[in-house]
């Protein structure tokens, strides 16, 4: 089904266009929604409700973007809104730039065993070093989409992303020390 008849049908709470929405881009959803929970319970919370969002907002959606941009941008709404909730305010510091060298890995097995390791690393950080990540990296927002997002100026949302990579990469160093100690 393509995407504007699945939006129509979707408009007109066709519940096998919504069943096919839901296969198709739960799973994105989803995935979104533990980067930014952290935890499965409030992923699950953040999940439900953006997807209820979509469903009951899909008429808005006026084709600008893709529908799986469009959902994502719902996700992250949906994600910050439960966080800002959770936490009352998000609390963003300024720091001075570092950089993270990420290595690139040959083989799929070495890209999900690290990817799982990122997700581990990424949960031990600060919830608004999480949220800046994620946003910057993952979802590839701009340091001004970041700052309307949160409502912070573009020069706190760079330097949390900077402070937010310096303490990543002192926890990949624990890391590999573990390792090393391990083997």
């Amino acid at each position: 089904m393509d995407e504007k008849t699945l939006i129509a049908k979707c408009i007109k709470n066709d519940i096998k266009a919504q069943k096919h929405l839901y296969d198709v881009y739960g799973p994105v959803l989803m995935g979104l929604s533990l980067r930014y929970a952290g935890n499965r319970e409030d992923a699950e919370e953040i999940f439900h409700d953006a997807m209820m969002k979509v469903y009951r907002s899909i008429e808005s959606f006026k084709g600008g973007s893709s529908l799986k941009t469009w959902i994502s941008r719902v996700g992250i709404n949906t994600a910050l809104d439960f966080l800002r909730k959770k936490k009352s305010a998000l609390m963003v510091e300024h720091i001075s730039d570092y950089a993270l060298d990420i290595q690139e890995t040959d083989t799929e097995e070495e890209v999900s065993f690290e990817a799982e390791m990122a997700m581990k690393l990424l949960g031990r950080l600060s919830i608004n070093q999480q949220i800046i990540i994620n946003m910057f990296v993952v979802d590839d927002m701009s340091h001004k989409e970041i700052a309307e997002r949160l409502q912070i100026s573009e020069e706190a949302s760079r330097a949390q992303y900077s402070r937010a990579k310096k303490a990543l990469a002192e926890l990949v160093k624990t890391q590999l020390k573990k390792n090393e100690i391990k083997q």
